[in-house]
């Protein structure tokens, strides 16, 4: 219950967006919900969208919600439902690999007051039903291997990196693998492949597109050009409290480490990395620590019990990633759509104001990015331009924005987002 309070204060309070997935997701939710005219990009399957986040917003809607930040919020209500749900698999799995009750609940507090599955499952980044999905089916391959495979199945439909997690899988089932591998299969050409046929008109259509921008184009997806394969390793202090170390070393024998290196060397060789790619592997390494925790609290409880304190403190922390979502921008979006007078609008990163979530259509948007790159056309027949405040320290945007007769109208600020300055021609 703590986590789920805590969960539905950050869907609340961090009402901004983080990269333009996540308002990829929610509008392909609100196009399938409420008829949002949206064209979704084909690199990726709408199952997820469609049969998740969209029932949700659908449901908010017929109760009569019709603000586009209450629908928002009201999206991520499956996702912190997925959460305690994972919260409540750890724990079985915890219980099923150890043996010990300690652990399993050292391992249910580990992973549910991470940052990074606490945080990511308060928005509609869908690792979080990836995340489940692989619990769940390290949970049930020894038993019913085909559903574990299915599930796995699942993860994959959800984001095409997690069918690193077949491997481990296959190497806990052993004569069963094959038992795996076919739930897999099954699912997959459901989820993805007929899914895809419906939506795209061609199976695995967006299985070969994203291939086609990962492998071909592979600088496409983000600015930060190269990513050193250790990168997860070096920033290792951001994922993982540095005190949860000596707990892996006392219960390495007690988990199977191959949830935890297959995954993260996979995701080491892919040239984009970010921490929340990580996702899926959080709850194998709390396993991990606490089995480590179980055993040390037999022969030493306070040094144990400060090394838990410490790590869920340190985990905790990480929250403040979120606390630089661009809240200022959808503050400026908002601001902007309530003035009917506003019709066309220049932007630094259309995603941080919502895409047209908050536009709805009515307002024209240019983005200019960041730093803005040829604002002085975008300028042209604008009613208002929305830059960062960090951006203006360039003398010359500001003397690009006076030339054409735009001053500053209003500024906004939340804590250590990015600011957004709004600047209006005088006659708005």
């Amino acid at each position: 219950m703590t986590v789920v309070i805590i969960q539905l204060f950050l869907a609340h309070r961090f009402f901004g967006f983080l990269t333009g997935d996540d308002v990829e997701v929610l509008e392909e939710a609100f196009r399938r919900a409420i008829g949002f005219p949206f064209s979704p990009w084909d690199i990726r399957s709408l199952f997820v969208p469609d049969f998740l986040v969209a029932p949700a917003v659908w449901v908010a809607s017929k109760l009569g919600v019709s603000d586009t930040r209450l629908l928002i919020e009201s999206a991520a209500l499956p996702f912190i439902a997925l959460t305690a749900l994972t919260i409540w698999l750890v724990y079985r799995l915890a219980l099923t690999w150890t043996a010990d009750t300690t652990a399993a609940i050292a391992a249910a507090f580990l992973f549910g007051l991470h940052w990074i599955p606490l945080g990511f499952g308060s928005t509609v980044y869908p690792r979080t039903l990836a995340t489940a999905c692989v619990v769940a089916a390290a949970l049930l391959v020894t038993r019913y291997p085909c559903a574990a495979g299915a599930l796995a199945g699942l993860a994959f439909a959800d984001r095409f990196s997690e069918i690193v997690f077949l491997l481990p899988l296959l190497l806990v089932a052993r004569r069963n693998a094959w038992r795996v591998v076919t739930g897999a299969l099954v699912s997959i050409i459901v989820t993805v492949g007929l899914y895809d046929w419906i939506t795209w008109g061609e199976p695995f259509r967006s299985v070969v597109q994203f291939a086609h921008l990962t492998l071909v184009e592979p600088d496409f997806a983000s600015r930060v050009k190269y990513q050193s394969p250790l990168w997860y390793v070096v920033n290792i202090a951001r994922w993982c409290a540095p005190t949860l170390l000596p707990l892996f070393v006392i219960g390495r024998k007690a988990t199977r480490w191959s949830f935890v290196l297959v995954p993260l060397v996979a995701l080491s060789v892919v040239r984009h990395k970010e921490l929340r790619y990580l996702q899926a592997i959080i709850p194998f390494l709390m396993i991990a620590a606490a089995a480590g925790f179980a055993i040390l609290w037999r022969t030493r409880r306070s040094v144990a019990v400060g090394l838990l304190f410490v790590s869920l403190l340190w985990d905790l922390h990480g929250l403040r990633y979120f606390a630089h979502k661009s809240m200022p921008a959808v503050m400026a979006a908002r601001a902007l759509a309530a003035d009917p007078g506003v019709h066309t609008v220049v932007v630094s990163q259309l995603w941080a104001y919502g895409d047209q979530l908050y536009f709805q259509h009515r307002i024209g948007a240019r983005d200019v990015g960041t730093p803005p790159r040829d604002l002085g056309p975008a300028l042209v027949g604008a009613d208002a331009a929305a830059l960062y405040e960090s951006d203006l320290d360039d003398a010359t945007l500001r003397a690009t924005l006076a030339r054409n007769g735009f001053a500053p109208w209003r500024t906004f600020r939340d804590g250590p987002a990015r600011a957004v300055v709004v600047f209006r021609p005088p006659r708005l």
